[in-house]
């Protein structure tokens, strides 16, 4: 895979209540990451990928893909061109790189990232 999911958002109405959750059921560790509110649970030694809890803009739950890509600026040029939308335009993630948020024809939001640790 050319530009593998490397990341999930799990977007929450209850930080609290998922939190709670996710740590009781699953072991998960959540700590802040990019602000008090943004935790991340990493995902260890073993396979799988981090994923963040974070409140939910608009107060509904979803899960947000996170793809890494090699040039944000080019993806988001061919995101355009194959009929999708940019929802979310880029911005820096301080020592990590830059990201933004799209959507596919359909409306199926994705994350992007690229990683640039001058960022």
């Amino acid at each position: 895979m050319h530009a593998p999911v490397t990341y999930l958002e799990l977007n929450t109405a209850d930080l609290d209540a998922s939190k709670q959750f996710f740590s009781s059921v699953f072991g998960w560790s959540p700590q802040p990451f990019a602000a008090p509110d943004y935790l991340v649970s990493p995902h260890g030694d073993g396979p799988g990928i981090d994923t963040a809890l974070l409140p939910s803009r608009d107060g509904q739950p979803r899960v947000v893909p996170v793809i890494r890509v090699p040039e944000l600026d080019a993806v988001l040029a061919s995101v355009e061109k194959e009929g999708g939308t940019v929802v979310v335009p880029p911005f820096a993630i301080g020592g990590v790189g830059r990201g933004a948020y799209i959507s596919d024809p359909t409306g199926v939001l994705i994350g992007l990232h690229m990683y640039d640790a001058t960022a």
